[in-house]
């Protein structure tokens, strides 16, 4: 650095700060008064409130898969969609259950037509059967032949041999009389087999039309025509929105004052839809860890002006009350998320921080020690702060 500069910069320091301090001693003009307008505080009491939040979830939600397996061949809904229940919702290719049905119909056909009875009330008696109704009067004629050769061979009028003649046909007509029973019971039980598979495969043919298992309404569809599916695998996800279910974790300290039947409002987020519900279910147990009691809310909403996954907060009106005050909501100033009122004292006003309760209708109630009929500044100018000096206009 060229010393010849250093004096000069030294100097102008000098300068500066004299006349820094001159400027300082210069007595300031104090400043005027802002023009406020006031209003008295109005302390009330309400009812004790306890307000907590949650998500709304639908009455019934599901992840629909298919029954049978298949590719999809026809898709009957999109997002959005309302249905009915049993509505069709996807349809998959049903030829070979179709084909597989009718060909187990037949077989059990011609397995009852072979037995030659009407088996409509699914019990057979197997005396009826042409066979057995032959072996057994075949039977019934040798037991009868039997019982009258038994006094005659006691006597001896018999001869041995035409009594152990006797005792063989009737054991022999006896077999083949229940071999008969056993054929149509087996042959009977084979039908019923088949009319089962028939059943299973005209169920499988109907199962390939997913249809939907209660009213409401398509949240999301998860296959293309193309796809093949089967019964792991989600193809439209429904929803039932009629009924709108709000679970809500109750602090340990009020849970003994919550109970079923009781009251609910629900404000939901993003709307000016306020829903009345009502406590349906209550946990039987607090949570161990979180010291919470869980609870479930549920509101109508039969019209579905709400949807389902909104955010709400709720509100249960517990015994007893609490003192707020209320005023204008113009009194109310927030920054920050920090909201304070300006509270007027001697020419002057004090900014006091307040938690905000409840807005409603132009009018807000707060929790402050604040005491009634305390004036308040009723539209805070942008320039006004804590000892801020202040007249009233009027």
């Amino acid at each position: 650095m060229n010393r010849s500069i250093v004096p000069f910069v030294f100097s102008a320091f000098v300068a500066a700060s004299c006349g820094g301090a001159n400027a300082a001693s210069t007595p300031t003009r104090p400043s005027e008064p802002i023009a406020v307008t006031a209003t008295p505080a109005h302390r009330i009491e309400v009812p004790l409130v306890l307000e907590l939040e949650g998500t709304l979830q639908p009455k019934h939600r599901a992840r629909i898969a298919p029954l049978v397996s298949g590719h999809v061949v026809e898709l009957k809904v999109e997002r959005g969609d309302a249905v009915r229940e049993g509505a069709p919702l996807v349809v998959l290719r049903g030829t070979d259950y179709r084909l597989a049905a009718r060909a187990a119909s037949a077989r059990a056909s011609a397995q009852l037509e072979q037995l030659g009875i009407d088996a409509d009330s699914g019990e057979v008696d197997p005396d009826t059967v042409a066979d057995v109704a032959a072996a057994k009067a075949d039977w019934d004629a040798k037991l009868d032949q039997l019982r009258r050769i038994e006094p005659l061979a006691a006597r001896g009028t018999v001869d041995e041999q035409t009594y152990e003649r006797a005792r063989t046909d009737e054991a022999s007509a006896r077999a083949r009389y229940e071999a008969a029973r056993e054929r149509v019971q087996a042959s009977f039980s084979t039908y019923l087999a088949l009319s089962a598979e028939a059943s299973m495969r005209r169920n499988d043919a109907s199962n390939a039309t997913v249809r939907a298992p209660f009213a409401g309404s398509i949240v999301e569809r998860m296959v293309d025509v193309g796809e093949y599916v089967g019964p792991q695998t989600p193809v439209v996800e429904l929803v039932d929105a009629t009924e709108l279910r709000l679970e809500l974790a109750v602090p340990e300290l009020e849970s003994t004052r919550i109970a079923v039947g009781q009251a609910v409002e629900v404000r939901v987020d993003g709307t000016d839809v306020t829903l009345q519900a009502t406590v349906r279910f209550v946990a039987a147990a607090l949570d161990a860890e979180s010291r919470m009691l869980t609870i479930e809310a549920v509101a109508p909403n039969e019209d579905l002006r709400v949807r389902a996954g909104h955010f709400a907060r709720a509100r249960i009106a517990l015994d007893g009350t609490r003192s707020l005050v209320e005023l204008p909501a113009t009194a109310l100033r927030e920054r920050a998320g920090v909201f304070r009122i300006y509270v007027v004292h001697d020419g002057t006003v004090e900014a006091r921080i307040v938690q905000l309760v409840e807005r409603r209708e132009g009018v807000v109630r707060l929790a402050t020690d604040l005491a009634d009929a305390s004036p308040v500044v009723t539209d805070p100018p942008r320039e006004l702060a804590d000892g801020s000096r202040i007249r009233l206009a009027h």
